[in-house]
């Protein structure tokens, strides 16, 4: 899947940021140095960003930053999750998992009366997987997969991809951006950037819990 970019000054102009607060966002890892990528143009070099990305992120802070300082912001969009403990109790009152995933997801784990970050990310994760009516054995094979495989303080910009031929499901993590062929048989059914679910999570977290 080719990414579509947006040129810097298509940046400035759409959404009516200066450069000198792209550039604070930047030094702030507000918005990844990644994401700031050189391409040649017609003019010589020319700083292109992966544009949907990029106008979703600027809407975001442009709505937080009036309660936040810069350096909220920057452990918000942070790439690694902050210390997030919630109960049982608290993470159903948050309504961001059905109580058929928490019934799924809780059986699977040892007991235990908090769940941390990467415990409630592995559930969205699940939850997104029960409403794409993924089956039952395949959410427990990925759940498992996702603890084995993926720890969100040391990773963060991966993207996960689900595959099934005939009745087989196959879970992979690839880079961001990750491009990838299957073969006619092979269909994708699902695409997760796990680096823009980390961050909305987080936010979730931290608003509903006032952390």
């Amino acid at each position: 899947m080719e990414t579509d970019f947006i040129s810097k000054k298509e940046v400035l102009e759409l959404t009516g940021i200066s450069y000198g607060q792209l550039y604070r966002w930047k030094r702030k890892n507000i918005i990844p140095e990644g994401w700031f990528i050189k391409k040649s143009s017609y003019t010589g070099q020319e700083t292109f960003f992966p544009r949907e990305k990029m106008l979703a992120r600027i809407d975001a802070i442009k709505e937080m930053k009036d309660d936040y300082s810069l350096d909220e912001l920057s452990d918000f969009f942070s790439p690694n999750p902050a210390r997030i403990e919630v109960s049982e109790e608290e993470l159903s009152s948050h309504n961001i998992l059905s109580e058929h995933t928490m019934a799924f997801c809780t059986s699977l784990l040892p007991a235990r009366k908090a769940y941390d970050f990467q415990d409630i990310l592995h559930m969205v994760i699940i939850e997104k997987c029960h409403r794409l009516e993924i089956p039952k054995e395949a959410q427990q094979t990925l759940y498992l997969f996702l603890h084995e495989k993926f720890t969100p303080l040391k990773e963060s910009s991966l993207e996960l991809i689900g595959i099934r031929k005939s009745e087989e499901y196959m879970w992979m993590l690839l880079p961001l951006p990750s491009d990838f062929l299957v073969d006619h048989t092979a269909q994708v059914v699902l695409r997760f950037d796990l680096q823009q679910m980390m961050e909305e999570l987080k936010i979730t977290l931290t608003n509903t819990k006032g952390i």
